[in-house]
């Protein structure tokens, strides 16, 4: 069993969670535009079954997704990834674990949990992460042995635990 050294990366987090949850929030927005009835405040508002969907894109987008690829779209584009500690792709159980905990580590005062327990805990988890035992990786900046170039990991490399620099074309060796 290998553990996986990782790093906050809380600006690529960040940026990861803008995107999904702005293409959420979108899907959502149009949804509700298009199939809800004028309420007395001047939007719209849904109801009953056709609640529905509302909940299950959610369960589509990221517990599903996130649990086949290991990535959403918000992190493939950040350039990180969601495993378990060992390097192994998480299950959709682990996935939605990790996600049951959003409206407390990214929507209480603003993140400020998320990005607490981000930069406090050992393996940089935040609370849905600690429970589901996942760790975000990729993104990581590390200096090529050979050459110095100074180079961003990719999700894949930091899980193999090596990289070619694209610069001298040598294999690095992670110190995991």
């Amino acid at each position: 069993m290998r553990n996986i050294r990782t790093e906050p990366n809380i600006k690529n987090r960040i940026v990861a969670t803008i995107i999904d949850y702005g293409i959420y929030l979108t899907f959502w927005i149009i949804y509700v535009y298009s199939f809800g009835l004028p309420n007395e405040e001047g939007g719209y508002t849904v109801s009953g079954m056709k609640t529905l969907p509302l909940f299950a894109s959610w369960f589509l987008y990221f517990p599903v997704v996130e649990s086949i690829g290991g990535q959403t779209l918000g992190h493939r584009m950040a350039g990180i990834k969601v495993i378990d500690k060992t390097g192994n792709s998480v299950g959709f159980f682990q996935s939605l674990k990790r996600r049951a905990f959003d409206p407390i580590d990214l929507f209480v005062f603003f993140g400020l949990v998320g990005y607490l327990t981000v930069k406090n805990s050992e393996m940089h988890q935040r609370v849905g992460d600690i429970v589901a035992g996942t760790i975000v990786v990729g993104g990581e900046l590390v200096t090529c042995q050979h050459c110095g170039e100074r180079l961003t990991l990719s999700p894949e490399d930091k899980i193999r635990g090596r990289f070619n620099c694209p610069s001298c074309n040598d294999e690095n060796q992670q110190h995991l």
